[in-house]
């Protein structure tokens, strides 16, 4: 039976949904151009700066991750930004000023005379009788005084310091003994070295005191491979006794056991970047690996043998029974829908039927394969040649066939650590768009048909 009383819409259904949707991706469209339209403007008028200007007249500040953001009532005909230095490579300072202001990473200053400002390095400056680092004052800072620590030759020197208080990126440390403040020894240059700095007390990591370092002993550990890792960065340091990852020590419980680790037993096995993405330890017959992210020792595998272990090459070793090499991969997600780093791998293998007793060392050798060469030191053991790339990404040790190609070994994966990236999202970028335009266009469906029901059963009220 026909139902009499159901009203019938002013348009189609097929056509609502279609309009529905041309008024949601237009929408969406119009969303998207708003939000990716930046500032308009032209870097070039200030060279090697992050400031701007736009064909109005108007002066802006790039700030990482903003974007272009406006400084407010600049005199663009007079703004002119500082460099670091009058000669030489300009080093970025941030400053700028014009004929009536002076500027700090984007931000006016007030009572500071744009023509009385003493530029020092690493955005510490001195304007009068006041030090400031950035846009930020140092409270109780003597200006005649103050002076960048060198601790950095190769990086930016990020401590500043007057006779009485130790500053870190503007920031107070309490409590320094600024006459014998020193610089942390290293194995070999590292970024590290921008960050750490001690007295004959203490060991500083940034604006933080590395609880429990002995500063006389204190050294950071050489980490090769580390500038290639920019997003997870892991500095780590050792004063004979503990490791130290920044500012915090080493636990000495393993993750999720009573196993307890006493002072000066652990041994460093790997610490390189291009073969392991995490630190590598061992005791005795027990290996164990680092999780940066949570600061935990997790166990790794167990030897069959507690002989130490010896290095024989980058990501090489062998102790009284095995030879061992390391090696590391990144757990990309590809897909369709779905991509991006997932995590990261580190492992240690044994080199299947090699005693190392019967390792010798050929020389050194440049050896191809599919799209890649490796330089390194050949071996063989009976009849089989390896290759120990002297430097290079992916693994420690690689197998030459007859033709002199170099082939990956056979892995088993008992000894496999692995970390997930904090940052992948399950949800990716181009899906969670589909979602929002999906929502928009669910939104705009419903709201039509509200509209054409208020229609309809308006209409119907006309004729009664």
């Amino acid at each position: 039976m026909d139902n009499t009383n159901k009203s019938e819409p002013a348009i189609g259904g097929k056509a609502v949904i279609v309009i529905a949707v041309l008024v949601s991706i237009a929408s969406a469209l119009a969303i998207c151009w708003t939000l990716s339209k930046g500032a308009d403007v032209d870097p070039a008028d200030y060279p090697r700066s992050r400031y701007a200007r736009d064909d109005a007249g108007g002066v802006w500040f790039l700030r990482p991750g903003d974007g272009y953001q406006r400084v407010e009532g600049a005199d663009a005909d007079s703004f002119e930004p500082l460099p670091a230095n009058a000669s030489g490579p300009i080093e970025y300072s941030g400053l700028a000023r014009d004929r009536d202001h002076l500027y700090a990473m984007g931000q006016r200053m007030p009572g500071v005379a744009p023509d009385g400002v003493h530029y020092l390095e690493s955005r510490y400056y001195v304007a009068g009788d006041q030090a400031y680092y950035g846009a930020t004052l140092l409270e109780g800072a003597d200006a005649d005084r103050l002076r960048v620590f060198q601790n950095a030759p190769r990086y930016p020197n990020e401590y500043a310091h007057d006779d009485r208080r130790l500053y870190f990126q503007g920031r107070w440390i309490q409590g320094a003994d600024i006459a014998s403040l020193a610089k942390v020894p290293r194995e070999a240059p590292t970024p590290a070295e921008r960050g750490y700095l001690k007295d004959r007390h203490r060991v500083y990591y940034r604006d933080r005191v590395v609880v429990g370092a002995n500063a006389d002993s204190f050294a950071l550990v050489a980490v090769p491979g580390l500038i290639v890792d920019r997003s997870h960065h892991a500095f780590y340091g050792h004063d004979g006794r503990h490791y130290f990852l920044r500012d915090q020590a080493l636990p000495e419980r393993v993750a999720g056991t009573e196993q307890a680790l006493p002072p000066g037993g652990l041994e460093l096995l790997l610490a390189d970047r291009d073969l392991g993405w995490h630190f590598l330890f061992y005791q005795g017959r027990q290996l164990f690996y680092h999780q940066p992210f949570t600061n935990e020792l997790e166990p790794l595998c167990r030897r069959d043998s507690g002989a130490p272990l010896e290095q024989l090459g980058r990501g090489l070793y062998r102790d009284d029974r095995h030879l061992y090499y390391a090696w590391t991969a990144l757990d990309h997600r590809k897909g369709r829908y779905a991509s991006g780093l997932r995590g990261w791998y580190t492992g240690l293998e044994v080199v299947p039927g090699v005693h190392p007793d019967e390792w010798r060392l050929i020389g050194e050798r440049r050896l191809h394969m599919p799209g890649k060469t490796l330089t390194g030191n050949l071996y063989q053991a009976d009849e089989r040649r390896f290759l120990n790339p002297a430097e290079g990404y992916v693994a420690g040790l690689w197998g030459v066939n007859g033709d002199g190609q170099l082939q990956r070994l056979d892995r088993e994966n008992e000894c496999l650590a692995y970390t997930r990236n904090p940052d992948w999202n399950y949800v990716p970028a181009r899906a969670r768009a589909i979602l929002i335009l999906l929502a928009i266009v669910l939104t705009v469906i419903g709201g039509i048909r509200w509209l054409l029901r208020r229609k309809a059963t308006g209409t119907k009220g006309g004729h009664q």
